[in-house]
């Protein structure tokens, strides 16, 4: 693929609902010259010129009509009128998952942190913290958005969860309640035990919320001829997405889900955004749900493997995305067939409230070209 840049500052296109401004409020109005707002066009403001028409990534929406961020943070109205956006900082705690393809060699979520900080155009920062500490309200003032992944130090050690309590739960609340914070929760990081829910559920349990501990989503459920997927590296395609809340599954065709957990929610202000519609054995069909508390959101999620280098698909595999050495993956890797760049796009801007957060695929142009979402 080939791609000549045409525009520069406006290089890009914008998916994804309007929103109101929250955690990542957007500053002072300033000038900035020769900057125009979104409108239709093209998708990345350039002319695509595809030599291998076996390979097509999947694109985001080209044409909302919201205002689009240039490359510099700005976001412009039709007018002309543009506001400096505040970046959206983000603290991911708890251990990074390490347990889907190579279990832990090649794919972990480290590389979550470094494609948040390196490929969101300055809109969005992430750090990581892998020790366990006890919620301050200090502490999480410095954050718009929370992440809670694996909360314990060692799951074979009921000593080693992390020893969450009810002040914590409460310190947490009210960061969303009363504060305008947002937190993302997932699970599904050790198979071998539940317990690892324990930690999460403490937290949750005043937002109404609770994971259960069975095993969702085994290679039993895979919907495609079994020996397919592994062009996914085993994860199994997800996409019965809701319209409970459309900001979060705009544009979103697939995921990749493995070894989850089912989630209850309580309350009338629960919003489901995926079901599970293959697993009978599960113990809820929750596979997402949203909530808005107070001044701030939450959302819930039953697996880890959208935080996997391997799901999301940036660059074309030298094994699975190759039509000739592969040719019975063709629309069934994560490149040709998941969306998850465009979830976390989605996720982010809902529970942040924020219109400002870009985000760039893949991280280098090479054969595939940028995207600007």
């Amino acid at each position: 693929m080939l791609v000549l840049g045409l525009c520069q500052a406006c290089a890009g296109a914008q998916v994804g609902g309007s929103l109101g401004a929250g955690g990542s409020e957007a500053g002072g109005s300033v000038a900035v010259g020769g900057v125009s707002g979104g409108g239709e066009g093209g998708a990345g403001g350039g002319l695509v010129i595809d030599f291998d028409a076996s390979i097509v990534p999947i694109r985001p929406d080209v044409g909302s009509p919201e205002p689009l961020p240039d490359l510099k943070g700005y976001q412009c109205d039709e007018a002309g009128n543009c506001t400096l956006c505040k970046p959206v900082r983000i603290l991911s705690i708890g251990q990074p998952a390490k347990y889907g393809a190579n279990s832990g060699n090649a794919d972990n979520t480290d590389a979550f942190q470094a494609f948040m900080n390196g490929n969101t155009k300055g809109t969005a920062t992430m750090d990581m913290l892998t020790t366990f500490q006890h919620f301050t309200d200090k502490d999480l003032a410095k954050y718009d958005v929370i992440i809670l992944q694996a909360l314990y130090s060692n799951p074979y050690d009921p000593n080693g969860l992390w020893p969450y309590d009810d002040a914590d739960a409460a310190v947490l609340h009210d960061w969303v309640n009363d504060k305008g914070g947002a937190f993302i929760a997932m699970s599904g990081y050790f198979s071998g035990t539940a317990v690892e829910i324990q930690p999460l559920n403490k937290l949750l349990g005043p937002f109404g919320i609770t994971y259960d501990g069975d095993d969702t989503y085994s290679s039993n459920d895979c919907p495609n001829p079994p020996s397919l997927c592994y062009c996914a590296y085993g994860s199994i395609p997800f996409d019965n997405w809701t319209t409970e809340v459309p900001e979060i599954t705009k544009n979103l065709k697939k995921v990749g889900v493995f070894l989850g957990r089912s989630i209850k929610c309580s309350g009338a202000d629960c919003q489901v955004v995926a079901r599970n519609n293959v697993d009978k054995s599960a113990k809820s069909d929750i596979v997402g749900v949203a909530k808005v508390v107070g001044s701030g959101r939450v959302f819930a999620w039953g697996d880890e493997w959208v935080t996997y280098t391997s799901q999301w698909g940036l660059t074309p595999d030298p094994q699975y995305d190759d039509p000739i050495k592969a040719s019975q993956c063709v629309g069934y890797t994560p490149m040709t067939s998941y969306t998850v760049p465009q979830f976390w796009y989605n996720v982010f801007r809902w529970v942040a409230q924020t219109t400002c957060l870009t985000i760039v695929v893949p991280p280098t142009a090479g054969s595939v070209p940028q995207v600007v979402y």
